[in-house]
Formats: C-alpha cells, sequence, structure tokens
C-alpha cells in the first residue's frame, strides 16, 4: 500500500506537469499534488486544431511538491511555429479535486486557471475532468474555455501514460489532442 501511495504521488506530479501543457489550455489535467520533495518530469506530442488549422508540438514538463497539498509546474513547447512557456501553482482541494493557477507565454501573454477533477476507474486507470479557462492579452482581452476529458494509465515504476482532448466551449479556445509519458520520482 505504502508503494502504491508513493507511486500515485509520483504519477500524480507528472500529471500536473501537464497541466498547463499547451499554450492557452491546461492539459492533463488531474486533481492530484506532489507531496513536498516529490517530483516528475514528462513529454507530450501534440495537436492544436483551430479555425481549419493544425498545430503539432512537443511539451515537456516538469514539477515538483512544494508543501502540504501544494506543488509547482513548469513547462515549455517547442518545435511548433511558437515556443511555449509556462509554469502554475496546484492547491489540492480534496483526494479527487484541485485548483491550479499560472501564467503562459504562447502568440500572448495570459494567466491560466483550472478546476481539476479526477474519478477512479479502476487498480491505475483514472478518468480526468474538469474545466479550463485561460485570460489572454494579446491585442484584444480574450478569455477562452475548455472541457479536458481524459484518461491516465499507471504502467508500474513511477510511469504512467496520459491521453487527453481539451473541447472548445468558446470561439477563443481550440480543440487539443496530447498524448504522453510521466514518471514520477
Amino acid at each position: 500500500m505504502k508503494k502504491f501511495i508513493k507511486m500515485k504521488r509520483k504519477i500524480i506530479l507528472l500529471s500536473l506537469m501537464f497541466v498547463a501543457i499547451v499554450g492557452n489550455a491546461q492539459v492533463f489535467n488531474t486533481s492530484g499534488v506532489l507531496r513536498s520533495g516529490e517530483a516528475a518530469i514528462g513529454f507530450e506530442p501534440s495537436m492544436l486544431a483551430f479555425d481549419g488549422s493544425n498545430e503539432f508540438l512537443m511539451f515537456f514538463h516538469a514539477g515538483v511538491g512544494v508543501g502540504r497539498n501544494i506543488d509547482l509546474g513548469a513547462k515549455i513547447g517547442a518545435f511548433g511555429d511558437e515556443n511555449y512557456y509556462g509554469g502554475d501553482v496546484e492547491f489540492g482541494i480534496s483526494k479527487n479535486l484541485s485548483l491550479s493557477a499560472g501564467a503562459h507565454h504562447f502568440h500572448d501573454f495570459g494567466f491560466d486557471g483550472t478546476a481539476n477533477i479526477t474519478v477512479p476507474l479502476a487498480s491505475g486507470t483514472k478518468l480526468i475532468t474538469g474545466l479550463d479557462m485561460d485570460i489572454n492579452f494579446g491585442d484584444e482581452t480574450t478569455i477562452p474555455l475548455w472541457v479536458p476529458i481524459g484518461i491516465r494509465v499507471s504502467i508500474g515504476n513511477g510511469w504512467s501514460v496520459i491521453m487527453e482532448a481539451e473541447i472548445e466551449l468558446t470561439d477563443e479556445a481550440y480543440h487539443y489532442f496530447g498524448i504522453g509519458m510521466a514518471y514520477g520520482f
């Protein structure tokens, strides 16, 4: 049981690193928060679809637990038309609910806010969803909204596979799909 809890924390950190992964969308939303001293890294090839065009990016993530029910995440997206830089802080509200806030630069500077919900499905498998909102400051201020939906599967030894889509709710948002791996330690 103790090993499972330790692995779960590592997976959660990796998942959290995926949280603010894409330009204006926080991706791989889970409600888990890394414990103080725990860390995670991950990578995620992804696709964004907006107004009939697609953009492919490779994201790299890192996260660390910094206190009781608090962790920090950093993300870099590369190999697309523009690089992504972002970071967030996540607060665990309960076992299956967290709130995160952060900032990013991807085409424009913006702030992120997300409510993350995790629903256990089977041993090592969880449904991830929530509500994701940004405030972007370009020529005009926009507020895109998404509903993330995905699956996180623990594959052992600290590794997880995470697949998620972001469904746009507003015209300023875009559709997103990503699949990646995370490692917690």
